[in-house]
């Protein structure tokens, strides 16, 4: 019988550059150049709000995911892995169009209980909606395939659910934990087809008193600490939670990146939820670098 964690493993990953780096040299009778092109970005003296705008993604753009129990702990991995990507999905942004449109291909390694020997799955996504779309497409359902992202906008809000969240303070918002289309193979997976229907049924009790996807955003921003470009970056996010959990939204309008999902800890509750744990472990994920960033 395999373990929680092996399992927890084997449904994210069976069934689930570099950019410019100008170096300005000097020789003798030869005065400090730096070519023209895109530059790291620059984030001293920047306040939070303004850090936060300063993200700008290009192809070659990457993050680290860090999949969390109840959105705890993933900093703390983060630094004590070091250089060790276990368990860290490494995506990389192919293309990426502000406000309209998103490619990104993406790996995960993990590493045996028996062996040192490091296992890697790859995929994709592409067609993610920055326009329009009010879905997401949780990291943990993506398979090891390029697929459409099904007019989701993946990991980001998009122009129109940023723009309602921020002017309104509400916005509904489909976290896709519930959206059959986007399951994959992980539906053939017997505890996770368990724990969704189960989930699927305190939806259908939930809504008899409230909408389950009216999301509302906290009054004030937020600072939130990532590693950009190896450095610790003060930003300034946007905190919004409906029946399902809770999100941290990059406030950036051209790059509102959901940095943190955290699955509502109330559904831990056994009576309530069969499979709660795994749900939690499974969709809670958190963001902890961001590299390439001009």
């Amino acid at each position: 019988m395999k373990t929680k964690t092996v399992l927890l493993m084997a449904l994210a990953l069976a069934l689930f550059g570099a950019g410019c780096n100008w170096l300005a040299g000097k020789a003798p009778g030869i005065s400090s150049m730096i070519p023209a092109g895109p530059k790291p970005a620059n984030f001293e003296n920047a306040s939070p709000a303004e850090a936060a705008k300063r993200i700008n993604f290009v192809p070659g753009s990457q993050m680290e995911i860090r999949q969390t129990y109840l959105g705890e702990g993933a900093k703390i991995a983060d630094t004590l892995a070091g250089d060790n990507k276990d368990g860290v999905r490494i995506v990389t942004l192919e293309r990426f169009a502000p406000m309209v449109y998103a490619k990104l291909s993406w790996k995960l390694s993990s590493q045996g209980t028996t062996s040192t020997e490091m296992r890697t799955v790859k995929g994709g996504v592409e067609n993610i909606n920055l326009k329009s779309s009010h879905e997401f497409y949780p990291p943990a359902y993506w398979p090891s395939d390029t697929v459409d992202a099904k007019d989701t906008s993946a990991i980001w809000l998009s122009k129109d659910a940023f723009d309602e969240l921020t002017k309104t303070k509400h916005a509904t918002l489909f976290y896709g934990l519930t959206d059959g289309l986007l399951f994959g193979d992980l539906r053939t997976a017997k505890e996770f087809f368990d724990a969704i229907t189960s989930l699927n049924n305190q939806v259908l009790e939930a809504n008899k008193t409230v909408d389950s996807d009216w999301a509302k955003a906290d009054e004030d921003y937020s600072d939130w600490t990532l590693k950009v470009n190896g450095q610790d970056v003060k930003v300034q996010v946007i905190k919004a939670s409906n029946w399902f959990g809770e999100i941290v939204v990059l406030n950036n309008p051209q790059n509102p990146l959901v940095v943190k999902t955290t699955f509502n800890p109330k559904l831990q509750d056994k009576s309530l939820l069969k499979g709660g744990d795994f749900l939690t472990t499974l969709l809670s994920y958190e963001i902890t670098r961001l590299d390439n960033v001009q």
